[in-house]
């Protein structure tokens, strides 16, 4: 399962950019919606955390290089979605990433930009 120890969602970018994450999937909590900004011109990488209140999980990557993700020790890597209607979509409990369309949840959500569960893994880890 993603998120569980040993299985961390990890993005990594090439090039400036912003990767946006929303967090939603609660009925009696609003989604949040927010970015985490990178200016570095080789790569980056990041973890996207999640947080006990939502069920659901989606990402894109808005900057001119590629970005890709991981799940904890597979060597495998995916391209991630570019925007919202075509999205990289978790679920709290999934064992794989999927794409989809969540322009509609996005509606209501909160702008929790760089407060987001999206982080950026320094290069000395």
């Amino acid at each position: 399962m993603i998120f569980v120890r040993g299985h961390p969602l990890i993005v990594t970018t090439r090039g400036p950019g912003k990767l946006h994450l929303l967090t939603h999937g609660n009925p009696n909590l609003p989604s949040c919606n927010g970015s985490t900004e990178t200016k570095n011109a080789g790569t980056t990488r990041f973890l996207i955390s999640f947080s006990h209140n939502y069920t659901k999980f989606a990402f894109h990557w808005d900057g001119a290089g590629e970005a890709v993700y991981g799940v904890g020790s597979d060597l495998t890597r995916v391209p991630v979605g570019r925007s919202w209607s075509q999205a990289s979509l978790v679920n709290w409990g999934a064992s794989t990433v999927t794409t989809g369309d969540v322009t509609s949840a996005l509606q209501h959500a909160l702008a929790r930009n760089e407060e987001t569960t999206c982080f950026i893994i320094p290069d000395l880890i």
